[in-house]
């Protein structure tokens, strides 16, 4: 009996080597722990893109008097990933020297997070002086964090240019058709 080559022991032995190679391309559809792809990074959803209504109050320093300022806002956002962009109008009453102001803006941010969006601003400006109204650059930047997903609040900083009048306030805006 050859027990060497070819023979029964080499047999067995090939058949013990196939086994041992196979075993774990079998055991890996046993249920152990499965290798899981890292999760994609998700864009940032489009929940700041719409049509907008709000309301605000803050603090306005008109040349040489200072008092409230308060007022409403309409405005449209459009949101590409973490880059939202849209246009915005307000009209506020202050008790300054300035009966009210009006501003018709453009608005440019970046996503800080999913919620907080930092941007800035600049449009053409209207103020009521004495009955005398007149047109100026203004300018900005704010904070708008999302409260809920119909709702955010704001704090801005504007600038009306050559009428030296600064104006701070808070907002809470309500988005329309969510």
């Amino acid at each position: 009996m050859k027990l060497n080559r070819g023979g029964v022991i080499g047999k067995a032995i090939m058949a013990a080597c196939i086994g041992i190679a196979t075993t774990p391309a079998i055991a890996a559809d046993f249920g152990g722990p499965r290798y899981a792809e890292p999760p994609m990074e998700m864009p940032f959803s489009s929940i700041w893109q719409g049509l907008y209504g709000g309301v605000h109050l803050g603090y306005g320093d008109a040349g040489h008097t200072d008092g409230v300022v308060g007022g409403g806002q309409l405005g449209y956002n459009w949101q590409a990933n973490r880059f939202v962009y849209g246009l915005e109008g307000d009209i506020s009453v202050t008790d300054t020297s300035v009966d009210w102001l009006a501003s018709v803006r453009g608005r440019a941010g970046i996503l800080l997070d999913d919620r907080l969006l930092a941007y800035g601003t600049a449009g053409v400006g209207f103020a009521d002086i004495h009955d005398d109204t007149e047109t100026d650059f203004v300018y900005g930047l704010g904070l708008e964090s999302k409260l809920t997903e119909a709702m955010t609040a704001r704090l801005e900083y504007l600038n009306y240019n050559d009428i030296d009048v600064d104006v701070i306030r808070a907002g809470l805006n309500f988005k329309f058709g969510y």
